[in-house]
């Protein structure tokens, strides 16, 4: 998405909540029933898991929650807020296969974590008195950080000794936690662990959510953001037992749905109504699919386009964005290797979908077909489809709407379909709204806000896919390194031919290996780099002992440009693996 961000500046247009300013975070909260909830229960007593895709404003709620916590931390209703974020986690996954203590360190990491949300939560709150007096008693705000950059930057040896290694523990941070509450008079502590969703490390995600169990208590009440569909929780969590699912997304067939969009654009983008007609504004609501980001995106490359009519800048913008969302889809193949063939087909379903949906609403009069039921017993035939339904709802492509019976139960005959909506943009783009050859706005909003069909579209799995395409519902694993025969299972810990250890497939390496070409800096200083450094994928730039002085012997490479590339390998770390 670098292309949508050069050369402009206005904050307004941010899409990342963590880079927001917290004024302006406050300034542009939308106040509505959904949103209401959502901060109520985040503040609230019990275990809450925060769902939603990339972009639904997960980050934003919990920010909101921890700025309203510190600014009115005097208030005896607003509990003690801790907020903390994983989404470095991946820096410690190749650790899995070379530290005997992984485990443990992980462990620690994510203790350590916590407590520095707490040290944070204290001096935002000006109680340094009390900050000294822990950190006297306990582990210092220097210790927990250098055990934490250990841990990212895999100095393992080190860390075997460390403090926080050997100090930290469940009760060991509880103490703490319930210390500060009493001090602070707060009958309640609430954990914000942001970006929880350890998606390319089950194993420290099943260890994740143990330890989040394992806090719970009368005082301590987690709070954690996850993804809908592909969050392995581990056999010992049990989501509504456990903890309580919390839906971030907001459904366009909500009843709040437009009045949450048009809260959006008028506490953020009211002075662009004059400049973006009022109907591709309504259309760029429904396009978005209840995420935020979208919604920002869409604004931001009609407001910056260049072409001269309202219909290029329109359509440009709805390309531009459906091929960020199949790239960001896709990309998933190279992340999770193994699950390769399983989102290939994934996409070929969600487009037969696309496909059925537009020839339905080409038949409709006067509604309007979005919805689409699946035969649910047409699925139990294939379990990877269970997986690939799952990538799809993570990456935004589909909103589950629920379970509905069709048929007459006295007579046997009824059947569960699963309800999905596909990405609306999707429609627009194949103009399942327009009936007119040209370009008439107006007449695809008018689509959009008829009443949906009575009775939703309904297919099986295999009427969406062909019989060569099903075969495709399988895992992609690489053969044993040593005799190359084929694994049996994913959870295969050793070849059963030869014996030997399999080494499992690492998202975090398959990054470090992506050439320099995928950074946002100019071919000619990749050439310079090539030549006079010999760097030539992310890991070599991550391994310099002193990055900025060492970019900087480069020609042409100042302290400014060498700032530039090291932000740009971060970010492209970062979404890479988000």
């Amino acid at each position: 998405m670098q292309d949508i961000l050069d050369g402009n500046n206005e904050k307004e247009f941010e899409e990342r909540s963590d880079n927001i300013k917290d004024d302006d975070l406050e300034i542009w909260n939308i106040e509505n029933g959904h949103f209401q909830s959502i901060q109520r229960k985040l503040m609230g007593a019990g275990a809450k898991l925060l769902a939603g895709p990339r972009g639904t404003g997960k980050t934003h709620q919990m920010r909101l929650t921890y700025s309203t916590c510190v600014n009115d931390f005097e208030q005896s209703s607003k509990p003690v807020a801790i907020f903390a974020t994983f989404g470095r986690y991946y820096y410690l996954e190749p650790m899995l296969g070379k530290a005997s203590n992984a485990f443990s360190i992980f462990h620690a990491w994510v203790l350590a974590k916590i407590l520095k949300g707490c040290y944070e939560y204290l001096a935002a709150i000006n109680k340094s008195d009390l900050l000294t007096e822990i950190q006297n008693e306990y582990v210092t705000a220097e210790e927990l950080d250098d055990f934490i950059a250990g841990a990212e930057l895999a100095r393992y040896s080190e860390l075997n000794t460390h403090t926080v290694l050997r100090k930290t523990s469940i009760s060991y941070v509880t103490r703490i936690l319930e210390f500060v509450a009493m001090r602070l008079d707060k009958t309640r502590v609430v954990l914000l662990l942001d970006d929880a969703a350890l998606t390319f490390t089950p194993d420290y995600l099943v260890e994740f959510f143990d330890i989040y169990r394992s806090l719970k208590s009368k005082i301590i009440s987690p709070k954690a953001s996850v993804y809908p569909g592909t969050t392995e929780y581990g056999p010992r969590f049990h989501v509504g037992q456990d903890a309580e699912l919390v839906n971030c997304w907001l459904s366009i067939n909500d009843s709040a749905y437009g009045e949450f969009m048009d809260s959006l654009i008028d506490k953020r983008f009211n002075q662009y109504k004059v400049t973006i007609p009022n109907t591709i504004l309504e259309i760029y609501k429904y396009a978005s699919f209840g995420i935020p980001r979208a919604f920002i995106s869409l604004l931001r490359r009609y407001k910056d386009s260049t072409e001269s009519s309202s219909q290029a800048k329109f359509n440009k913008s709805i390309e531009a964005h459906i091929q960020y969302i199949d790239s960001e889809y896709h990309s998933l193949e190279q992340k999770i290797p193994q699950f390769k063939l399983i989102i290939e087909t994934g996409y070929l379903f969600f487009r037969k979908i696309i496909t059925d949906l537009v020839a339905d609403n080409k038949e409709q009069a006067n509604h309007k077909s979005i919805v689409i039921g699946i035969d649910d017993r047409s699925l139990s035939v294939n379990r990877m489809s269970e997986r690939m339904l799952r990538f799809l709802t993570e990456a935004g492509l589909l909103y589950s709407i629920g379970i509905v019976k069709h048929g007459n139960v006295e007579d046997g005959d009824s059947r569960n379909y699963r309800r999905y909506i596909p990405h609306i943009i999707f429609l627009i783009k194949e103009r399942a709204f327009s009936t007119s050859r040209g370009f008439n706005p107006q007449e695809i909003l008018d689509k959009l806000n008829q009443r949906e069909k009575k009775h939703p579209l309904r297919r099986t799995l295999q009427t969406l896919l062909s019989n060569n395409e099903l075969t495709n519902l399988r895992l992609d694993l690489p053969p044993c390194q040593s005799c190359r025969s084929i694994r049996l299972t994913e959870e295969q810990k050793f070849c059963h031919v030869c014996g030997t250890q399999l080494v499992k497939p690492s998202a975090f390496e398959a990054c470090m290996v992506l050439p320099i070409n995928v950074l946002s800096i100019s071919p000619k200083i990749q050439q310079r780099l090539k030549k006079e450094l010999s760097i030539h994928y992310l890991k070599d730039i991550i391994a310099l002992q002193h990055p900025k002085s060492e970019l900087q012997s480069v020609k042409y490479i100042g302290t400014k440009r060498s700032e530039q590339i090291i932000d740009s390998v971060r970010t492209t770390v970062d979404e890479f693996l988000s």
